[in-house]
């Protein structure tokens, strides 16, 4: 009888998944197999999506930082340059105005004399050796020395121009590569929630169906002409603590400590690490998760309670015992609690936290199925396990 009933929900968990819309004729399981193998192309297609993506904001980001590095040097160079242009600027003024009072003293002057007048009029050797090479110059006609000046000075100029150009093509640069790393890791961030629902959606279904084709069923069948093979719909009647003995250490709703925040199931607590958490009642592994920061490994089994559908899901596992699609009884070893504080971000003590889930419908699964958060949603646990204890209380058997 055990294994009758086993198969019976297995066939209603399916029948809830599958339910024909009043609108469309239900699908059978080799076109719902298909569309979950077209659901894990596309989970295939975003993540070389995603990696393309990443590859492409790595390219940016480097070139980022090479230009990041390459500014300072820029800025560097223009300070130089400025620096020597006023230098430059300096000397040719002072040399403009000793040119101009050779040139007004050489035309007052007769001959030769003059300039040798000049030249020796020097304060100093180095003095002396440029006024006779200024002489030179005026006596030859030879303006040179300006010019090369003037040459200098232009030389210099453009090379400032060149470079604040290219300062202000670099940072526009820097501003564009910025804007294109925000998109692309927003892109990369949508990319990744998609690869996550299409992987657990891909999961989910597969893991369904290949239990009703190994209870039997063929792929022409449809859901509900699968479940009538197998007569009437059976729900078990039974459920249990999900660990052999412990203590409710915190219940369902608002607490009074930590903040006031609100807990979203109840908490049970051994002091043992490593002790078997057990499936509270007959059902089906829908999902797995494991290395959460909150949770780590979790399982989400399905139940037909009293001919209501609910999920029900165990967080804070070192590991699990299962894998999708596998069907348990309230005996099934699912899992071990975990070590207590540290094992993830939201444990504090070693225990199991049990949430429920209302599925009518099949809305938690519809949820999902769509990408939606598995987590949302969640009621007391009380309302598919009334027995159990109130918050403080110990146990001695499930």
């Amino acid at each position: 009888m055990k294994k009758f009933s086993l198969v019976f929900i297995a066939v209603i968990m399916c029948l809830y998944m599958f339910m024909p819309s009043a609108k469309a004729a239900e699908k059978t399981l080799n076109q719902l197999e298909a569309e979950a193998k077209a659901n894990r192309d596309a989970y295939n297609k975003a993540k070389n999506q995603k990696a393309l993506t990443e590859k492409e904001r790595a390219a940016a980001q480097k070139e980022q930082a090479q230009i990041k590095a390459e500014i300072p040097k820029i800025e560097a160079e223009l300070k130089q340059i400025e620096k020597d242009v006023k230098e430059l600027q300096k000397n040719i003024e002072i040399k403009d105005k000793e040119i101009k009072k050779i040139m007004s003293y050489a035309q007052l002057s007769n001959g030769e004399s003059a300039y040798l007048e000049y030249a020796f009029g020097a304060s100093s050797f180095t003095d002396f050796i440029y006024r006779v090479s200024v002489a030179e110059q005026l006596s030859n006609y030879n303006d040179e020395l300006v010019k090369g000046y003037n040459e200098d000075i232009k030389q210099l100029e453009q090379k400032q121009k060149d470079l604040t150009t290219k300062q202000a093509e670099l940072s526009k640069k820097q501003q564009e590569l910025a804007v294109l790393e925000a998109r692309l890791t927003k892109e990369i961030e949508t990319l990744q929630s998609g690869i996550v629902s299409k992987d657990e959606q891909y999961k989910v279904q597969i893991g369904l169906i290949q239990s009703m084709k190994n209870m039997g069923c063929k792929g022409t069948d449809t859901p509900t002409s699968c479940q009538n093979r197998f007569g009437s719909l059976i729900s078990t009647n039974g459920t249990y603590m999900p660990i052999s003995k412990g203590y409710v250490t915190s219940d369902y709703g608002w607490r009074s400590y930590g903040g006031g925040e609100f807990h979203t199931g109840i908490d049970f607590s051994r002091s043992v690490a490593g002790d078997a958490v057990y499936s509270v009642a007959d059902g089906q592994v829908v999902l797995l998760r494991y290395n959460r920061t909150c949770g780590n490994h979790m399982v989400y089994v399905k139940h037909n309670i009293n001919g209501h559908s609910y999920i029900t899901s165990y967080w804070h596992l070192s590991s699990y015992n299962v894998r999708e699609g596998q069907m348990v009884s309230s005996n099934s070893v699912i899992g071990y609690m975990a070590g207590g504080a540290g094992a993830d971000n939201c444990s504090g003590g070693t225990h199991v936290h049990l949430n429920l889930f209302d599925n009518s419908g099949g809305a938690w699964e519809k949820r999902v199925l769509n990408g939606g958060n598995p987590n949302s949603g969640r009621i007391n646990p009380r309302t598919a396990i009334p027995q159990i204890p109130k918050k403080g209380s110990y146990f001695s058997h499930r």
